[in-house]
């Protein structure tokens, strides 16, 4: 997986042109403020002929002190009006992170500075006119600066009208919000590790010349984080809860394009901290105060948060936590959003079994765990549709890391939630998950993994006597993808599997077998309609059509038809 930047302190990449709306704008606004009464007076100023006109020049320097006061209050009035209303939209911390930018202090600074001068110049070209010292002392200098100031002041509005258009983008608040947990979090702390490992040492001397009493003493007090890990928590944390909450605005607004790029923000820390975790200070991995008092954690059972506390997988659990909230928000609504989270969290998986992070990858799939939870509460098919897609994408990166344990464990959540999803009445779902365990079942057995019988027997169990039209639909389904591992089974020589589901088939009755052999062999390859999977459930490869027929020639009794009819009936039908 590649990241999409790697440069702690990138900010995002700024527009290379200038915009045509802050130059429009900036100009606008110049004219608004009375720059025109300035540029009349400077005219007026050059038709005298003469700078040792000191009347004309303080007349200059007067209105130039006027505009550039309407400049500061108009620059700060709208500047402020237009980081408030973004707060509003996205989330307070935008008007945070505006404050402490080095920019807005500057330009501010320079134009007071500019009004400053030009107020006292003001007076003191009063003061000259009234004691008639002009012509002995010629004020070309101080005009000269006000000029400079002035011109100055005004030539930077139109960049810095750029600069706020661009701040305000909700990607760079993302990219900056992201840039704080970079440096100023993990970058730090980092760097304080060599400290801490000294301070550990120290306490270690401690008790070694300590009694035993004492020592027991010293054992039974939690070791507290130091001053440092604690701020970092906070500004952790407080980071990850507005890119959530930047996130969460976008999905009820509809809004995609912002809504991917929180959630690969989200991605993109959790790899950049996996990368610099063995770097950073035991303490860091402590609970402190401010991860009990957070939302995601306040309400966890003391015994989790202490394994949590062991393995050091805070954060991991945090940035899951914002992934579990946005899942379900988006069900039953804007279910891309879902969709993109199952994708994301799949990712991290396949990240954290790369790496050998296996505690890691068993939070992803119990928060995959979650997520089916969730969709079955809500009974969103189509989410779920969705999401076994992304959780049979994990196993299968199980299995190629030869992970088997985790991916018996995928293969167990498989029934166990497709039984529930079956009681639920949510017949779709569990015909769903009969498809994915037999695309895991064809992957193992590809890979040679030693899971795949154990894989074929959690399909097997997975069909229920049908009650109801609508049951029988979904028993027919999942006996299609069992026929057509039976006959890939077949094809890659393994005919003890292939007898498995036989056997488990053999009492069907004659025409529902005799209907599914026909539908199987008549499903065109590609669904009419468009789905985010791509796959057909019911299609079966021409090259596997007489793998089929050597399956379905074991059940006594049942007639096949002689020519295999070609259309588009009996192919998906999506709820």
């Amino acid at each position: 997986m590649k990241e999409r930047h790697t440069d702690p302190g990138f900010v995002g990449r700024r527009p290379r042109f200038l915009p045509w709306s802050a130059a429009v704008v900036g100009a606008g606004l110049l004219w608004a403020w009375g720059g025109h009464r300035w540029i009349q007076s400077g005219l007026n100023l050059v038709r005298a002929g003469s700078t040792q006109d000191t009347e004309a020049l303080q007349e200059f320097v007067t209105t130039l002190a006027q505009v550039l006061s309407g400049v500061l209050g108009f620059t700060l009035s709208v500047v402020a009006i237009v980081v408030q209303l973004s707060a509003d939209r996205f989330t307070p911390k935008v008007t945070e992170l505006f404050l402490r930018e080095k920019v807005n202090f500057y330009l501010f600074f320079f134009l007071i500075l500019a009004n400053v001068v030009s107020l006292w110049s003001s007076a003191a070209l009063g003061f000259y006119v009234r004691v008639g010292v002009a012509e002995q002392h010629p004020p070309g200098l101080l005009v000269g600066l006000n000029l400079l100031l002035g011109t100055a002041s005004f030539l930077m509005l139109i960049p810095y009208f750029r600069f706020v258009f661009h701040f305000l983008q909700p990607a760079s608040i993302i990219h900056r919000i992201e840039q704080q947990v970079r440096q100023a979090i993990l970058g730090s702390l980092a760097s304080r590790s060599r400290r801490s490992r000294q301070r550990c040492g120290a306490l270690s001397r401690r008790l070694g010349s300590t009694s035993s009493s004492e020592q027991r003493r010293f054992s039974w007090q939690q070791p507290s984080a130091p001053e440092p890990c604690v701020t970092a928590h906070q500004r952790c944390l407080s980071a990850l809860d507005e890119i959530k909450s930047i996130a969460t605005s976008a999905l009820r607004q509809q809004e995609g394009s912002i809504l991917l790029e929180a959630l690969d923000s989200l991605k993109s820390l959790w790899v950049f901290y996996a990368a610099h975790k063995a770097q950073l200070p035991p303490a860091w991995f402590l609970f402190t105060p401010a991860l009990r008092r957070d939302p995601d954690f306040a309400s966890v059972d003391k015994g989790l948060l202490s394994q949590i506390e062991a393995e050091g997988s805070w954060l991991e659990l945090k940035i899951l936590r914002q992934y579990q909230a946005l899942f379900a928000e988006g069900l039953n609504g804007m279910r891309q959003a879902s969709t993109l989270v199952a994708i994301h969290s799949r990712e991290l998986g396949i990240r954290a079994l790369e790496t050998q992070q296996l505690t890691v990858a068993g939070w992803v799939i119990k928060f995959f765990n979650t997520y089916l939870r969730a969709v079955i509460n809500a009974r969103d098919i189509r989410s779920g549709y969705n999401l076994l897609k992304q959780y049979r994408l994990l196993a299968e990166a199980a299995l190629q890391h030869r992970q088997s344990a985790l991916v018996l464990q995928i293969v167990g959540y498989f029934r166990y939630y497709s039984l529930i999803a079956y009681k639920a009445g949510l017949f779709f779902l569990s015909e769903t998950f009969g498809f994915d365990l037999g695309m895991l079942a064809q992957s193992s057995c590809a890979l040679g993994s030693e899971t795949t019988e154990a894989i074929v027997q959690a399909l097997l169990r997975l069909d229920q006597d049908p009650e109801s039209e609508q049951q029988e639909t979904t028993l027919r389904g999942i006996r299609k993808t069992q026929v057509r591992l039976a006959a890939y089974f077949l094809s890659r020589g393994r005919e003890d599997w292939a007898r498995l589901i036989y056997q488990d088939m053999q009492h069907e009755p004659l025409a529902r077998l005799q209907s599914i052999h026909q539908e199987l062999l008549s499903t065109a390859a590609e669904f009419w309609e468009f789905t985010d999977r791509g796959e057909n459930f019911y299609y079966l490869e021409p090259a596997l059509w007489p793998y089929a027929e050597q399956f379905f020639s074991w059940f006594q009794g049942l007639t096949l038809p002689a020519d295999k009819l070609k259309s588009s009936s009996g192919s998906l039908e999506l709820p």
